[in-house]
């Protein structure tokens, strides 16, 4: 990435956290709520979310290392394929959800393979460390017995971060065996 690039993406994650905090201000001023309440964690989760979409080109978001490794149970057989997860993933790709993060697609075929594994683990990565901050709020919400306000932060949870995790998991194991398959191609005609 050029010093122009690098600025400019600096100017879009800075210009969005501004946008963030104003608007932030702006909302308490006019009908001031709670941070703690679970309206503005689930709205907090998906701000991260973009601040870290924005951030991407600066600095891509990895997974824990222990995380990195999709164990073979994950993907293969009839885990996530109860969980629906094969439906949720074919509702991202076949609606306009598709626009939220078209970087994890791949745009020029083969060749195109490890951008796509890194966009692939960034998205999984967001989506980890978004779910992960919102985990102190829930065992707030579950000490106090408040269990309306767990249900909806939970299904938020599931819906915005879980679900997504799964999807990404299973898309870059699936990338992972076509570029090993291209690599023992390649090496074959050697």
């Amino acid at each position: 990435m050029g010093a122009m690039s690098t600025l400019a993406a600096w100017a879009r994650l800075l210009a969005v956290a501004a946008g963030y905090a104003v608007a932030f201000v702006a909302w308490q001023r006019v009908m001031p709520f709670s941070v703690a309440s679970p309206w503005f964690v689930v709205v907090a989760m998906i701000c991260f979310l973009g601040l870290a979409f924005v951030a991407q080109p600066i600095v891509m978001i990895r997974m824990p290392r222990p995380l990195r490794t999709i164990p073979r149970w994950e993907v293969e057989g009839g885990f996530y394929r109860a969980l629906g997860v094969p439906a949720y993933g074919r509702l991202l790709r076949r609606t306009p959800l598709r626009l939220f993060n078209r970087d994890v697609y791949l745009h020029d075929g083969p060749g195109d393979t490890q951008r796509v594994a890194a966009e692939l683990e960034a998205a999984e990565a967001s989506h980890f460390w978004a779910a992960l901050a919102v985990v102190p709020h829930m065992v707030y919400l579950l000490s106090r017995g408040l269990w309306a306000p767990l249900l909806w932060v939970s299904l938020a949870q599931l819906l915005i971060n879980v679900y997504p995790i799964m999807h990404l998991r299973v898309a870059r194991s699936r990338l992972e065996r076509l570029m090993l398959r291209a690599l023992r191609r390649r090496d074959g005609r050697r």
